[in-house]
């Protein structure tokens, strides 16, 4: 080329699309350098002003690769994410708690028990114009053929105790609901409970007495219920209270004339219904119908004695549910309200002083501050 001839060079101008493509290489094996496929590197890629956007940087395949994503979760990625921890944590949360502490899941299945209770009440109230279930205790003549449960059969009142006799193992008094001896025996709440008989009984109550033992083979490891109904809900005979007919029956007198029954939903206005218990466990040698008394003029404080003892069942505490349908579990402080259960015991715990112990005085209060109060 002649050295006086010089080639002029002018800048071609860039276009929008025009980008500079840069082979790549990688050095194989043998040290020599291997063509690979090319690619686009954003250091070499020319745009022109693109107006008001400014200089935009495309992004290629090859850099997409290398570069962090800053993509964030969308709120319904991050909904499915919480709702998902939400259901594992319902599923597993007893699991763990019984493997930690071996009463935490007796306490989260009587909760459970007892919330099934307050809905099936519930729903028996709202199909019967807000009439609460009736509840009539044993002392009734004649005897309640239609009741919560345990209604009489043959002009018997079922009863719980210590003994062989079928009404401490016969499940049917909770859901029956058919003609016998002429006469129709209905457990009023038996089909809104969905049939269901465990829900009757705390987790917690393992409690049979030696004869029920042998008779029964260990077949069985507990009666057919441990809850009782607030003898100041429903209508009904009530011993402390009214006669089906309206009329005084034979134990109100004394501090029970203050004694209120609500028979209604709106009947139930001091304390409201979140702060009335509707069924709570009762204490296993209390336990005879399926009604607890508690008088309501106990609430000042200056109560004597339980009419019956509540249950102790879980370290000292007792499983109910209240009249709105929240359920709770009640830490009782007294050595009389807690006293260990005896299973060879022929007679009723009924009628307990708390002389003494105020503890036991305080816990009597509250059962009191919390039913009915006209």
């Amino acid at each position: 080329m002649n050295a006086n001839h010089q080639t002029k060079f002018r800048p071609m101008p860039v276009r929008q699309h025009d980008m500079a493509v840069k082979l790549n290489t990688r050095t194989s094996a043998a040290g020599r350098a291997v063509p690979c496929l090319p690619s686009f590197d954003s250091e070499h890629v020319l745009i022109r002003h693109g107006g008001a956007h400014g200089v935009t940087r495309p992004t290629c395949p090859h850099v997409a690769q290398n570069r962090r994503s800053d993509r964030a979760f969308t709120l319904t990625e991050l909904l499915v994410v919480l709702t998902t921890l939400g259901i594992l944590a319902v599923v597993l949360l007893p699991a763990l708690a019984g493997n930690q502490q071996p009463g935490a899941s007796k306490v989260f299945q009587c909760l459970n028990n007892m919330r099934q209770l307050g809905l099936a009440c519930s729903l028996y109230a709202n199909d019967n114009r807000d009439k609460l279930v009736t509840n009539s205790d044993r002392n009734n003549n004649p005897a309640a053929s239609s009741n919560w449960i345990d209604p009489a059969i043959g002009g018997s009142v079922p009863v719980l105790d210590w003994s062989t006799n079928p009404s401490n193992t016969n499940t049917l008094y909770l859901t029956i609901d058919a003609l016998i001896l002429g006469q129709r025996a209905t457990a009023l709440i038996g089909s809104y409970a969905a049939k269901s008989v465990t829900i009757f009984v705390c987790p917690a109550d393992n409690y049979l007495s030696k004869a029920q033992q042998g008779f029964w083979s260990r077949a069985l490891s507990h009666r057919i219920r441990s809850c009782a109904m607030n003898g100041a809900m429903g209508d009904g005979s009530k011993w402390f209270g009214f006669r089906a007919d309206g009329t005084p029956n034979g134990g109100h007198s004394g501090r029970w004339t203050t004694f209120y029954g609500a028979k209604k939903l709106t009947d139930i206005h001091k304390p409201a219904p979140s702060d009335c218990f509707l069924i709570l466990d009762e204490n296993p040698n209390s336990n005879d119908d399926a009604t607890f008394f508690t008088c309501p003029a106990d609430a000042d404080g200056t109560g004597t004695s339980f009419t019956e003892l509540p249950g102790s069942m879980h370290n000292g505490a007792a499983g109910m549910v209240f009249a709105d349908g929240h359920s709770a579990m009640h830490i009782w402080n007294g050595r009389t309200t807690t006293q260990p259960i005896n299973t060879s015991s022929s007679t009723y715990l009924q009628g307990v002083s708390v002389s003494g112990d105020a503890a036991s005085q305080n816990d009597l209060t509250w059962l009191a501050q919390h039913t009915p109060a006209n």
